[in-house]
């Protein structure tokens, strides 16, 4: 035992500098790795792994105590001043606002807000700090845990630009890159043709342009457990890769010319795709390798994966919590294993392997290769599969059922789609010749995105990685700037799911991941924003029913679902609706185990005082604010509530101590309530009065 493991560690010597690297990031008692590796390279006599072990934790501690002291000048920089003036780099940009960074061993700073730079514009502007985010529901977008994987010590909120320039940096390369894929982004995608879902995929898999892509085709490939063939990683880079040094082995160049075309070909790709870490990682291994073929050295893929990784964590120690890193390293030793064991795999269907090669006929040939490619495609996608799931699961608190399935069938697609793709922006620019290969480009990833939906379709393909909400549960999440949405059992009752907006970021996650299902969909505000975004709601749960309370006529509307009896309360005919708060219904749900909840929102409060006594009495009261006629604290107490949930920027006159009911909560803005026969739980903790 002993001596496999030295062996090991001399075949690959890096990995104990990594895995002591790997405790100096993750700090506290975490440092025990660090000194176990040591330990056991002592305890081999391996001496020199042993210094390397100690030189790279050395180094891990120094660039970890650099940053600590970073984010305390950033912290003090913000905590002292309402204003703050921030300098540095545009390390990347964002739909509204950017990142700005101070180089090597520095933090930092995501700043909100319109703008036009770009990656590598050199600034100095004008902020002002923000407050974090609040807990999101698991499975959400976690905004602190997303600025903790970029290395984000702080965020703000834009006010100006006082300078701007554009000094030559790395980051220009990257961004003169990005400039040259949005160029060629173009072309496969010209205007007039953006809503087409084939140019998407191929925008997305061919270079990386992920966000010219609808959320229609994100959520085909999301179901179909396939969403990674959007980031430029391992996948294409190989792709590349092989079709490059395909396309020279047919113009018959030597094999010493054709690694260094290889290897500056792919380096120029990645940095056009944005260098993002999966692509560089990936190029790491691949310049090791024909390095390694350049120099007629051995190649040992433990070792050179664990060089990627020593390589990227000791320059950006914060992607040891990226999510992106994490899949990255992790799938990458999968894929090394399930090609080992696919190796010393017998056979499945073709001759035996120990009948020589040159016995064989050239159809017997033909199927011990197909065997082999069948064999490496199963294992190797059930490996990755295997690793990826619990990462997934933790990360995004997701689990695709049939995505080893789907990656199968999607193996000898993608090439397909990728040299077509390539070949369309290679040959586009040729009369008649450019019409074809933009067919074959467009039908190809057509074929793909059939296979991925037809596979995303089946029953169960996307599951949260928590159990569905019981029948009698509550959910209230504030999406912020005073919006909120609010759940009633489950299959119950979506009260104003939002603008489209809301709906893809807030609602409809919140809603998969805490397991609801709604069966009616309540749209209480008629503006176009709140048109659309239930219309989006509805198309994730085309089995709900939507109501828009505008087009009812009644002014008391009752049905049933799974959940219980829902009624809803429409303000007297004789009363004011000059304004949309005054045509809010109030809405009592009566659920199947006797809880009654009273909805009030925006409502007036002349439709409390006209609704029957027997049915203004509830157990829990949900309030929002109407500015012309609110509740008083009179109406509140009259409700005989044990439980009142303000929603988020209201101001509600609360009651006297002795008339408080025995739960009285105000939500902020990015709060998020679940109430079940457990208890209450705020913002993941289980609630208690102040």
């Amino acid at each position: 035992m002993v001596g496999k493991l030295r062996r090991l560690l001399l075949r690959a010597p890096l990995l104990l500098p990594l895995i002591a690297v790997t405790g100096g990031i993750l700090g506290s008692w975490w440092w025990w790795l660090a000194a176990l590796a040591f330990l056991a390279a002592s305890v081999l006599r391996l001496w020199r792994i042993s210094a390397a072990v100690a030189l790279f934790g050395m180094l891990a501690w120094l660039h970890g105590y650099a940053l600590q002291q970073s984010r305390a000048r950033i912290d003090k920089q913000i905590e002292q001043n309402d204003l703050v003036v921030l300098q540095g780099t545009v390390e990347k940009t964002l739909r509204k606002g950017f990142v700005l960074g101070n180089g090597f061993c520095e933090l930092s700073v995501l700043v909100r807000g319109e703008n036009d730079l770009s990656v590598g514009d050199k600034v100095k502007v004008l902020a002002e700090p923000t407050v974090a985010q609040g807990v999101s529901i698991p499975g959400l977008f976690h905004a602190e845990n997303w600025k903790r994987g970029l290395g984000i010590a702080a965020e703000c909120h834009l006010v100006r630009i006082e300078e701007r320039s554009r000094p030559f940096s790395l980051h220009t390369l990257r961004a003169w890159g990005l400039a040259v894929r949005e160029s060629l982004a173009n072309s496969l995608m010209p205007a007039g043709t953006e809503a087409e879902a084939g140019r998407q995929i191929l925008c997305a898999l061919v270079l990386g342009a992920r966000e010219r892509a609808e959320e229609e085709v994100l959520d085909d490939f999301r179901r179909g457990g396939c969403l990674h063939a959007f980031a430029v990683s391992g996948l294409h880079v190989g792709l590349f890769s092989a079709i490059l040094l395909g396309l020279l082995r047919l113009c018959r160049s030597g094999p010493g010319v054709s690694r260094w075309l290889v290897l500056a070909g792919v380096g120029a790709y990645v940095l056009m795709t944005g260098a993002s870490v999966p692509a560089l990682r990936a190029y790491l291994l691949l310049a090791v390798m024909l390095g390694a073929l350049i120099l007629r050295r051995r190649f040992q893929p433990l070792n050179t994966w664990c060089f990627a990784a020593l390589f990227v964590l000791l320059i950006t120690p914060h992607q040891l919590f990226n999510a992106g890193f994490q899949l990255s390293f992790a799938v990458y030793g999968a894929l090394c294993i399930g090609l080992h064991i696919c190796m010393k795999e017998a056979p499945w269907f073709s001759p035996d392997s120990y009948i020589p090669l040159r016995l064989l006929n050239r159809w017997e040939r033909a199927y011990r290769n197909l065997d082999f490619w069948l064999r490496g495609v199963v294992i190797v996608s059930l490996s990755a599969w295997i690793v990826a799931t619990p990462i997934t699961i933790l990360c995004f608190h997701t689990f695709n059922t049939w995505s080893v399935l789907t990656n199968i069938a999607i193996t000898p697609i993608l090439p397909v789609v990728m040299c077509c793709g390539l070949l369309h922006l290679a040959l586009g620019w040729i009369p008649w010749l450019g019409l074809l290969t933009d067919w074959l480009a467009v039908k190809s990833a057509g074929i793909l995105l059939a296979v991925v939906s037809f596979f995303g379709s089946w029953p169960a393909a996307w599951l949260p990685a928590t159990a569905p909400a019981e029948r009698q549960d509550i959910l209230v999440v504030g999406c912020g700037f005073g919006r909120s949405f609010t759940v009633l059992g489950n299959p119950g009752l979506v009260i104003n799911p939002g603008n489209a907006d809301n709906v893809q970021f807030s609602t409809y996650p919140a809603l998969f991941h805490s397991g609801f299902a709604p069966s009616v969909i309540l749209q209480t505000r008629p503006s176009t924003t709140y048109t659309q975004g239930a219309a989006e709601l509805h198309r994730h749960f085309p089995d709900a029913e939507l109501i828009r309370v505008n087009e009812l006529t009644s002014e008391r509307i009752r049905f049933h679902t799974p959940a219980g009896d829902y009624m809803l309360f429409f303000p007297p005919p004789e009363y004011s609706r000059s304004t949309v708060d005054n045509r809010q219904p109030l809405i009592r749900w009566q659920g199947d185990d006797g809880m009654s909840v009273l909805y009030v929102g925006n409502a007036p409060a002349a439709i409390l005082h006209h609704m029957p006594t027997e049915s203004r009495h509830a157990d829990i009261l949900i309030l929002g604010e109407n500015d012309v006629y609110p509740l008083s604290a009179e109406d509140v107490v009259s409700c005989g509530a044990r439980c009142v949930i303000v929603l988020p920027g209201v101001s509600c006159k609360k009651p006297p101590e002795a008339d408080v009911p025995a739960v009285w909560i105000e939500m902020r803005d990015k709060d998020w309530i679940r109430i079940s026969p457990e208890g209450i739980e705020l913002n993941g903790s289980q609630w208690s009065a102040p």
